[in-house]
C-alpha cells in the first residue's frame, strides 16, 4: 500500500470503474433537481434516483460518479471531534438492471487489492446477516478468507427508507490495527472504536417493500455503492483523521497561518481550525452551485455554516474579514475536478467577503450583549437564557439561535426556545404591517417576512430593493415573460437578480435592460405601497415574487405600474431616489439559471472612482509601455543601420575614407550612431549619413580627429549641403547636423559631399 493524494484515488476510481463500461458522469449540483424531498443532495445516489425509481431512462446502464455532498445533522460535532464532517465527496459505481453482486462484489475486490494495493490481511467485509448469498460470492466467486466477514443485523447492512426498493447491504472496512482499538476481546468489525473503518457500502437493491412490509424480489436489482472519498484517504495517507489528508490539511494550514496559530498544540484552537475548516470546503461549494445566504432553507445552511465559520476566525484573533482568502485555498485544492469552481472564483469570493463583513459587523457587540447574559446567569441557579434575551441577540444583533444555543452550551446554558418562538411569530405578524426587514429578496425558498437584521436596514438597502423590482420588470420587458425571481440578494446599494434564462444574454440586450431601469428612475416614479386582498392585488398583476403561501391580505409595491409585485420590504419614496443604476455582470450560476450583479446609489460613485483609477493605471501602464518599445525600436534600427556597411558608399579621397548612406528615418540620434559606426572603420573617416521619412529629411556629417588634422570641418561641409535642400544646419568640426524640405535634390547630396573633399 503507497501514499496517494486524495484526488489520484478520485481519478483511479473512475477511471477503474470506466475500464469496467461504466458512463463517468460529472457530480451533480448541492442543490437537488425536481426533488423536493431533500434540502441538499447528501449521497452519491441522491441525484441518481430517477434512474433507479425509472422515472428516468439513465444514459447508461453503468455509471461511476464521484458526487459531492452536505451532511449536517451532526453540526454541533463539527470540530469538536476530528471525525465529523458537513462538505464529503462520495465515490460509486451503479448498476441500473445491468449487472449485481457477483460483478459489484468482484471488482470492489479488484479495485481495493490490485488499484489501492490494500493488504488482504486488513481488509474485513460485512454482510447482512440473512445473505446467504452474498457470502457464498465474497468467499467462492471473489476468494475472501471466511473469517474475515462478518453478518450483521438489520441497522447496520440491510438499506430501506419507507415503502420502495430496498436491500441487503456489504461494507468493506480496513483495520487499522490494535493500536486504535478499544482493548476488549470482542472488539471487530462492528465495534464502535476506531479500529475498523468502514469505506465502502455495497447495497444490493433487490426488493420492493410493501405498504404490508412484505419484501418482494424486483425483476431488475440494481447496484448502490458509496465510498468515502476523504475516507479512503485516510487509509491510503496512514492519517488519524479527515484533516489530516493532504487538500484539506492544506486548507487547515492556510487558516493557521492567517490566526498565527499552530494545529494540535492547543484543544480549543483545534476545534476552532477544524470547524472553519470543514465550514468553508461546505460553504465554497454551496455558493459555486448557486446557493446564496438567506433564513430559510438551504439558503439558511450556507448562512449558519458561514457565520459559525466567522465566528471561529474572531476566537482565533482574526478581527477581519478572511474567509474570502481561505476560499481561495480550497478553490486551488480542487481545481483539478472542480475546474469551474475557477469561473466562479470571484463571484464566490464576493459573496463570502459581503456575507462574512455583515456578520462581523454585528458579532463583537453582540458578544458583549452575550457575555453580559452569561455574567447574570452564572449568578442563578437555573442555568437557562430567558427567551426575550435570546430574540433581543437574534433581533438586534442578528445572532442567529443556533448560534446562541452553541456558545452558551459551551458554558453549560440551556435557552428558554418555547419564548423565543413566541417572539417570532409576533415579528412575522408585524412584518405583514410593512416592517423594515434586512435583505429583500433571498432564496427562492425564503419567506421575506421571516428576514432579520433590522442590527443592517438602510436607505441604500432601500434603494438596491427598489431598482431589484424595475430590473426584474425590465428583464421580462427584454427577454420574455418567462423570467422570474429564482433567488437573489440586496445589500446596501448592491443586489443580484437570479432568474431562469436558458440562452446566452447578449451585450445589446444587457444595454437595453440597464437604460429602461435608468430611464424609469429619472421619470421618478411614485411608489405606491399598500394592503388589499390577494384577490383584488392579484386583480392588479401584482407578482409574487417567493413560492410562500401567502394570507388573504398582503403588500403591494406599485411603481406606477411599471412594476408591481407582492413584498413586505422596505422601498424609495419615488424611483428617482435611486439615483442611477449599473449592471456589473450577467452570468450563468445553475443550468438554465442567470445572474445579474448591479450597483445604484453611492455604489455608482465608488464604481467610477475604481474605474477611473483603473483607467488612469492603465494609461501610465501604456504610456511606459509605449516608451519602453520606442526605445526599444530605436535601438534596432540603430543597431541595423549602423551594421549596414554593404548600402554605403565609399571613397578614398587622398588620406581621409569618405562614407555616405541613406537610410528611412530622421531620428538624429539613430543617424549619428549610424555615422559613428561608419567613421570607425579607419583612422581617419568622414561620414555623412541622410534620412528621409514622412517628406523632410534630415542629414549629420561626422568626422575623426585624425580627418580634421587633414583639413576637413564638418559643420562647414554641413552648412553647404542644407543649402541644397533648402534648410539650414551647422555644428562643430567633428560634428555637425542640418535638415531640410526639398527631397527632390536629395541624391546630389551625395556627389557635393565627395566633391567638397576634393
Amino acid at each position: 500500500m503507497n501514499y496517494m493524494g486524495l484526488n489520484d484515488i478520485r481519478e483511479k476510481f473512475l477511471s477503474f470503474f470506466e475500464s469496467k463500461n461504466h458512463l463517468r458522469l460529472a457530480s451533480s449540483s448541492l442543490i437537488p433537481q425536481n426533488d423536493k424531498s431533500l434540502l441538499l443532495i447528501n449521497s452519491g445516489m441522491a441525484p441518481l434516483k430517477d434512474y433507479f425509481t425509472g422515472a428516468q431512462t439513465p444514459p447508461s446502464n453503468r455509471v461511476t460518479t464521484c458526487q459531492k455532498c452536505i451532511r449536517t445533522p451532526d453540526i454541533e460535532r463539527v470540530g469538536i471531534t476530528s471525525r465529523h464532517g458537513t462538505f464529503f465527496e462520495m465515490l460509486g459505481n451503479f448498476s441500473f438492471g445491468d449487472y449485481f453482486k457477483k460483478d459489484a462484489t468482484a471488482w470492489a475486490w479488484e479495485f481495493v487489492t490490485k488499484v489501492m494495493e490494500l493488504p488482504v490481511d486488513r481488509i474485513w467485509i460485512s454482510i447482512y446477516l440473512d445473505d446467504d448469498e452474498a457470502f457464498e460470492i465474497w468467499t467462492k466467486n471473489v476468494g475472501v478468507a471466511a473469517d474475515h466477514i462478518v453478518r450483521l443485523g438489520k441497522e447496520d447492512n440491510f438499506w430501506e427508507h419507507g415503502i420502495g426498493p430496498c436491500g441487503p447491504c456489504s461494507e468493506l472496512h480496513f483495520d487499522r490495527g490494535e493500536e486504535y482499538g478499544c482493548g476488549s476481546e470482542n472488539c471487530g468489525v462492528g465495534c464502535d472504536c476506531d479500529r475498523f473503518v468502514e469505506f465502502w457500502n455495497l447495497v444490493f437493491t433487490q426488493f420492493n417493500k410493501t405498504e404490508s412490509g412484505e419484501y418482494l424480489p424486483l425483476d431488475n436489482p440494481n447496484i448502490d455503492t458509496g465510498m468515502g472519498l476523504e475516507r479512503m484517504a485516510c487509509i491510503m495517507q496512514g492519517v488519524d483523521n479527515l484533516f489530516e489528508v493532504d487538500t484539506i490539511k492544506n486548507i487547515m494550514s492556510a487558516i493557521a497561518t492567517k490566526a498565527k496559530v499552530e494545529y494540535k498544540k492547543d484543544e480549543k484552537t483545534d476545534i476552532s481550525l477544524r470547524i472553519i475548516t470543514d465550514h468553508i470546503r461546505s460553504t465554497v461549494f454551496m455558493i459555486g452551485d448557486g446557493v446564496t445566504p438567506s433564513n430559510e432553507g438551504r439558503g439558511y445552511v450556507l448562512r449558519r455554516l458561514l457565520r459559525r465559520a466567522a465566528r471561529h476566525g474572531w476566537l482565533l484573533g482574526i478581527k477581519d474579514a478572511f474567509l474570502h482568502d481561505i476560499a481561495e485555498v480550497v478553490i486551488e485544492q480542487n481545481l483539478i475536478s472542480y475546474p469551474e469552481l475557477n469561473e466562479k472564483k470571484a463571484y464566490i469570493l464576493s459573496v463570502l467577503k459581503l456575507e462574512e463583513n455583515r456578520f462581523l459587523t454585528t458579532i463583537e457587540q453582540g458578544m458583549q450583549i452575550l457575555n453580559t447574559f452569561i455574567s447574570q446567569i452564572s449568578q442563578n441557579e437555573i442555568k437557562t437564557l430567558n427567551g426575550d434575551d435570546a430574540f433581543k441577540l437574534y433581533d438586534t444583533y442578528g445572532f442567529p439561535l443556533d448560534l446562541t444555543k452553541e456558545i452558551l452550551s459551551e458554558k453549560g446554558i440551556d435557552v428558554d426556545e418555547e419564548t423565543f418562538n413566541i417572539k417570532m411569530q409576533q415579528q412575522r405578524e408585524l412584518a405583514r404591517n410593512a416592517r423594515v426587514d434586512e435583505s429583500s429578496w433571498d432564496n427562492a425558498n425564503d419567506d421575506y417576512e421571516k428576514q432579520v437584521a433590522p442590527a443592517e436596514k438602510s436607505e441604500a438597502n432601500a434603494r438596491a430593493h427598489s431598482a431589484t423590482h424595475l430590473l426584474h420588470a425590465a428583464l421580462r420587458k427584454v427577454l420574455g415573460e418567462h423570467v422570474l425571481q429564482k433567488g437573489s440578494y440586496v445589500g446596501d446599494d448592491v443586489l443580484h437578480f437570479d432568474f431562469p434564462h436558458f440562452e446566452l444574454i447578449t451585450p445589446e440586450q444587457i444595454d437595453k435592460v440597464q437604460s429602461i431601469v435608468n430611464e424609469n428612475i429619472m421619470k421618478a416614479l411614485p411608489v405606491d405601497i399598500s394592503e388589499m386582498p390577494i384577490d383584488e392585488a392579484k386583480a392588479k398583476g401584482a407578482m409574487a415574487l417567493f413560492s410562500e403561501k401567502y394570507g388573504d391580505t398582503v403588500r403591494v409595491v406599485d411603481m406606477s405600474g411599471v412594476s408591481v409585485e407582492l413584498c413586505s420590504g422596505r422601498h424609495v419614496n419615488n424611483t428617482g431616489q435611486i439615483g442611477l443604476f449599473k449592471i456589473l455582470s450577467e452570468s450563468g450560476v445553475a443550468a438554465g439559471v442567470r445572474r445579474i450583479e448591479a450597483v445604484t446609489g453611492y455604489e455608482i460613485l465608488n464604481y467610477i472612482n475604481v474605474q477611473n483609477s483603473k483607467f488612469d493605471a492603465e494609461i501610465d501602464r501604456f504610456k511606459t509601455e509605449i516608451k519602453q518599445k520606442n526605445s526599444e525600436i530605436k535601438k534596432l534600427k540603430s543597431s541595423a543601420f549602423s551594421n549596414d556597411n554593404d548600402a554605403a558608399t565609399t571613397k578614398t579621397i587622398g588620406d581621409i575614407t569618405a562614407s555616405v548612406l541613406q537610410i528611412d528615418t530622421t531620428d538624429i540620434e539613430i543617424l549619428r550612431n549610424a555615422a559613428d559606426a561608419l567613421k570607425s572603420k579607419a583612422e581617419s573617416a568622414i561620414a555623412l549619413v541622410i534620412g528621409v521619412e514622412d517628406g523632410s529629411a534630415k542629414f549629420v556629417v561626422s568626422a575623426t580627429p585624425s580627418a580634421i588634422e587633414n583639413g576637413v570641418n564638418a559643420g562647414e561641409i554641413v552648412k553647404h549641403l542644407s543649402g541644397i535642400i533648402g534648410g539650414r544646419g551647422g555644428g562643430k568640426p567633428n560634428f555637425a547636423q542640418a535638415g531640410g524640405a526639398d527631397l527632390s535634390r536629395i541624391s546630389d547630396l551625395s556627389d557635393e559631399f565627395f566633391t567638397m573633399l576634393n
